[in-house]
């Protein structure tokens, strides 16, 4: 079985408008909730194009195929954008999920109805609903895109029963209103994990004092193609010479989806396991230890000094396969240098617009 996932022509629509207009200092509007209303908050839109392109890459490199909707992708198609190049490979193609409408229209309206966490939500659903079917438009243009759209799309995921990549205004509308993705994909609780460990070693290597304690937290596949990247238009052409690099672990992936697929419990405690083992050699590498070895207190002249009691079996075991992929992925860098650099393809080193983009990747500690 491929292992797919369906994205969001909105998100190539922004990603191409990024290639082909660059980074424009305006604001998105993201949906907000709070106090039982709902409201809209502006955010960057170049971070929310660069968030959707590093998603985007993300998928490119460790998917067998992106699936989007053909009916609308038109949004895209007709420019020149790089992703064309993967379009043309196939590993971006399109799927007319919309030739079986009646398919779609029964979850979508469950999943609406999970979204409208708050009345004010379900009133503004309403009106949408209602000015659609007297005018053709939407009464809340954003809120449709966001919420009509999304529950479309998750309902297009749970029919064909492929993983969901939503545009990020749409994924922070999920995540805002309560509504949760489904948990069974690979590659979602691959890229967790990865990001998890990377800024644990951040904490390690830099602290977690009150002050200084904001660490820029990229994807890891981001982080290796744009090291190998000089400008914006080579982005998507090296996230697709990528694949061969990374064909053994999108193998694992498949598989490691097949498992959550079938609900196989021991194939999938099987991968957690690999994982796990990947942590513990983290551990290991920057003086945490573990559960099993823990880190222990050794006198010295004078000091204490760590003394990290590591798995010899299990640190032979990460010395290969996918296991040495992923803590090359975790060790490599924690992105701080290739934001910038990423930044000054689009030759916003210094203004607000980077400053904006280097915030939206920071975390707290």
């Amino acid at each position: 079985m491929a292992q797919g996932i369906i994205s969001d022509n909105w998100s190539l629509q922004d990603i191409s408008s990024l290639f082909m207009d660059g980074m424009e200092n305006a604001s998105a509007d993201e949906i907000a909730i709070a106090n039982g209303e709902h409201s809209y908050k502006a955010v960057s839109y170049p971070s929310i194009q660069t968030e959707a392109l590093f998603d985007f890459l993300t998928d490119l490199v460790l998917r067998d195929e992106i699936l989007v909707e053909a009916k609308f992708e038109d949004a895209w198609l007709r420019t020149s954008s790089p992703i064309l190049a993967a379009k043309n490979l196939g590993v971006v193609r399109s799927y007319p999920f919309l030739e079986e409408p009646h398919k779609l229209v029964e979850p979508r309206n469950r999943i609406i109805e999970h979204m409208s966490s708050t009345e004010s939500l379900k009133l503004a659903h309403k009106e949408n609903v209602l000015s659609w079917q007297e005018s053709k438009r939407p009464q809340h243009p954003l809120l449709s895109a966001t919420m009509w759209g999304g529950a479309g799309m998750c309902a297009r995921s749970f029919v064909y029963e492929k993983s969901y990549t939503p545009h990020p205004l749409r994924k922070r509308f999920f995540v805002n209103s309560g509504f949760m993705l489904p948990a069974g994909d690979a590659l979602h609780q691959l890229t967790s994990f990865l990001n998890d460990e990377q800024m644990k070693v951040s904490k390690k290597v830099y602290g977690t004092d009150s002050l200084y304690s904001l660490f820029v937290n990229m994807p890891a596949i981001p982080i290796r193609i744009i090291q190998e990247s000089f400008s914006p238009s080579q982005l998507i052409e090296v996230a697709l010479q990528m694949r061969q690099d990374f064909a053994k672990l999108r193998e694992w992936l498949k598989l490691f989806q097949n498992a959550l697929s079938e609900e196989n419990l021991k194939s999938i405690a099987n991968y957690r396991k690999q994982l796990d083992s990947v942590s513990e050699y983290v551990n290991s590498k920057i003086g945490l230890g573990s559960a099993i070895k823990p880190v222990t207190m050794e006198a010295g002249v004078g000091i204490f000094k760590m003394v990290t009691q590591s798995n010899p079996v299990n640190t032979l075991k990460n010395q290969f396969g996918v296991r040495a992929t992923l803590n090359s992925l975790i060790f490599d860098s924690n992105g701080k240098q290739e934001i910038k650099k990423f930044i000054s393809m689009f030759e916003q080193r210094g203004t607000a617009v980077g400053y904006d983009i280097e915030q939206h990747f920071t975390k707290n500690a």
